[in-house]
């Protein structure tokens, strides 16, 4: 039996279009009501042999999970077509980049729909992939990138006491850049500000110039304190600043805020686990300085 997963956050289209497919005893349908929800069900292990996604959808739109998907080497292979009521000439433009297998207009006409899916289907093999071998994308990923060996090294010690984080590591700023344009989505990317070839700042100018990676978290770490070289990295939108050489409960507490895990339980005899990020000047705007690792926007995958 072939799969179908079908993604949009409006009822009656959804269940217009699912009462569509259901003519076809051979096809089983899966429902998501937005984009986060059918990431989730990838995530969990779901490999559907066509992914059916309205373009207009809250929390990750068509196209934004189209481009998760497209860089994230367990899913980029996925067959994808797209339900849309917009004829706008440079989003089908868009969304032809990215490899989609077909365009269905709304309202759908229920004879073109099936006929146009079913000639997507009969192209498509019955593979099942064991659940084992799909990687769970909801487990967080950092991407460390330092030149300096010892402090990397440092760095990913820290990280690798909190749970439920993965590291991969890049000793330049071309490096990191060439794994992203690769396929690869960290949720933090946590970047040295001094290196040779491609710096700190201009690895970030290049990630915000980047269509489909300008959504990235960037944290900084460096041991300057200088003001107005901190300006131009908050005027690119970092996470927060931390100063080397890296504390450990401060790398964690960063951690924790992307992730969304609650902070640890102290002894009852312990002091409080510190949760600011560096100091940095107060008056450098949009640059957590005080008590806490600021929100990112979110990414997309990006999740």
């Amino acid at each position: 039996m072939k799969k179908i997963l079908v993604a949009d956050d409006d009822e009656l289209e959804r269940a217009a279009l699912v009462d569509i497919l259901k003519t076809e005893p051979d096809w089983q349908v899966t429902i998501a009501n937005d984009g986060q929800m059918a990431l989730n069900a990838l995530c969990d292990g779901l490999r559907p042999q066509l992914c059916l996604f309205d373009v207009r959808m809250p929390k990750i739109s068509g196209l934004e999970l189209l481009q998760r998907m497209r860089r994230d080497p367990s899913l980029k292979e996925l067959h994808v077509a797209v339900t849309s009521a917009t004829r706008d000439r440079d989003t089908i433009i868009a969304l032809s980049k990215l490899r989609i297998d077909g365009y269905l207009l709304k309202p759908y006409d229920a004879p073109k729909i099936l006929a146009t899916v079913q000639q997507i289907m009969a192209a498509i093999p019955v593979v099942d992939v064991p659940v084992a071998l799909v990687r769970n994308l909801l487990a967080k990923t950092v991407l460390v990138v330092e030149d300096d060996e010892m402090e990397r090294a440092a760095l990913c010690a820290i990280i690798k006491t909190e749970p439920g984080w993965e590291i991969v590591e890049a000793t330049s700023g071309i490096g990191a850049l060439a794994r992203l344009r690769e396929g690869l989505w960290p949720d933090l990317c946590l970047i040295d500000l001094r290196m040779p070839q491609l710096d700190g700042l201009g690895f970030l100018q290049q990630v915000r110039a980047d269509s489909i990676l300008q959504k990235l978290r960037v944290m900084v770490l460096s041991g300057e304190k200088d003001r107005e070289k901190i300006i131009p990295l908050s005027r690119l939108g970092i996470a927060g600043y931390l100063l080397k050489p890296a504390n450990p409960d401060k790398v964690r507490a960063a951690l924790r805020e992307i992730s969304g895990a609650p902070p640890p339980t102290p002894a009852p005899a312990a002091a409080p686990a510190a949760v600011a990020v560096a100091p940095v000047p107060a008056d450098v705007p949009g640059v957590a300085n005080s008590t806490s690792v600021p929100a990112a926007p979110e990414v997309t995958p990006s999740t």
